[in-house]
């Protein structure tokens, strides 16, 4: 008595179905909390035709075959379709619904034409099945490809070989039910249905939890981004746009890169506020990040650090290139056009570099006092307060150094060889008058013979 007779086919068959309701339920509620996570309505959808699929598959030899074949195979068709669809959405795949559509209608033609013209088995299977795995095997190799860069890549990895494991696992039933042919009752308790039934559930079961976790992880990526992004302005906010600084400083420290850092205070701000009302001051606000957010290039970061201050991160770029960007902003905020403001928009801007000796805090501290420098020389301009010593400094000093080293290479190398030359040209010298007192001595030698 084999293990596999343990379970009851129908028992199987409710199990699927309870998985099928469950995640269709969940992934709408997921949907309807964060409905910007891509995949998610598809993938509940996919779900959520599997119920009456499993449904009908149930009461087959209850009802009417055709309504139990076609319309079982057609939500089957759908619930692949659907699940495949999230999955590729989800992780920004390619989805190929042009050749999945014509698939899907071809497999549901072949079904067709032999349930209702001829009536075989094996054939419905074959469609079916070929189909499944089809998408099963795209989806896991977009899966797989993906994983590297997701912050789900455990997940991602163990889905993508899981669906592939159970594409080629169809496609062997498949295989064997063309040899051996097909059951002559689908809820027989044997060793093939059960097999393929319980392997169905684990497929639902991993499928489902797995791309929960995934979304779930999305949501929670989501959620953290949110708290640090400024409502009005949609920059970062203080804690935001302070983690950024705190990484890309990091980073500078680890290969010595330069990285400069702005802080901008918009000029009388509160005289608009308290001119025309708060509404008017939140959307020159909007208008102003928008402003230096155009003008600003994707590595580098914008956060609302106060009311009408801004922190400008601007990661390999020296104090003096900071200088000239800052500037740009500067005339890009004055070029606004904002109705009913009692004068034109300025900008007061402290600019600093990092050193090899600053943290966050230091770094920002020297920025807000050369910000109060240019505050107190008058407003609308930049100043500029730098550390003792700079990573751009730094890589200079040692760049001259190569570079002094590379000369005095060069110059030992000519060195050498000059006196290499000198000496050849001695050595020569030398070599011609030893030949030429030895021919002296044999002449010599010869005449006194």
């Amino acid at each position: 008595m084999y293990l596999l007779s343990w379970f009851d086919s129908r028992t199987l068959l409710l199990c699927q179905s309870l998985l099928t309701v469950t995640f269709a339920l969940v992934f709408f509620w997921m949907n309807r909390v964060c409905p910007g996570v891509r995949g998610v309505r598809s993938t509940a959808l996919g779900f959520a035709f599997g119920v009456p699929c499993t449904l009908l598959l149930m009461l087959r030899g209850d009802i009417s075959a055709s309504v139990s074949i076609l319309i079982g195979n057609l939500m089957a068709l759908l619930a692949y379709s659907l699940i495949y669809n999230g999955v590729m959405r989800f992780v920004d795949g390619k989805s190929r619904l042009r050749l999945v559509c014509v698939s899907a209608a071809v497999s549901l033609g072949v079904v067709a034409y032999y349930s209702e013209v001829r009536d075989d088995v094996v054939p419905r299977i074959v469609a079916m099945t070929v189909f499944s795995a089809m998408l099963q095997g795209m989806a896991a190799y977009e899966l797989l490809k993906r994983s590297r860069t997701s912050v789900s890549r455990g997940t991602m990895l163990f889905l993508g070989s899981f669906m592939g494991l159970y594409a080629a696992f169809t496609l062997e039933r498949m295989v064997e039910t063309v040899l051996r042919g097909a059951p002559s009752n689908y809820q027989a308790a044997n060793a093939m249905q059960t097999s393929t039934m319980v392997a169905t559930i684990l497929f639902l079961c991993a499928s489902g939890f797995c791309f929960l976790l995934m979304t779930s992880n999305e949501m929670i990526t989501r959620s953290r981004e949110a708290m640090e992004l400024d409502a009005l302005s949609g920059a970062f906010n203080r804690r935001g746009i302070e983690a950024r600084l705190t990484l890309e400083l990091a980073r500078s420290m680890r290969h010595e890169q330069k990285l400069s850092i702005a802080l901008v205070d918009v000029d009388y701000f509160k005289e608009i506020n308290d001119t025309l009302g708060h509404t008017r001051g939140n959307a020159a606000i909007r208008e102003i990040a928008a402003a230096i957010s155009k003008r600003l290039r994707n590595c580098d970061y914008l956060g609302r650090y106060g009311g009408d201050e801004f922190l400008v991160v601007l990661p390999q770029t020296s104090n003096v290139e900071a200088t000239l960007v800052m500037e740009r902003l500067r005339r890009a905020t004055g070029d606004l056009d904002l109705p009913g403001t009692p004068h034109q928009l300025t900008l007061s801007v402290g600019v600093t570099e990092a050193g090899p000796e600053d943290d966050v805090m230091t770094l920002i501290a020297r920025a807000d006092e050369a910000l109060y420098q240019a505050k107190h020389a008058g407003r609308d301009c930049q100043q500029t307060l730098m550390p003792e010593v700079t990573f751009s400094g730094v890589l200079g000093i040692r760049g001259n150094a190569e570079r002094r080293a590379a000369i005095k290479k060069q110059v030992r190398a000519a060195l050498h060889a000059d006196r290499g030359a000198e000496l050849a040209a001695e050595l020569g010298t030398g070599m011609g008058a030893g030949m030429e007192g030895r021919l002296g001595h044999e002449d010599s030698r010869t005449d006194v013979a």
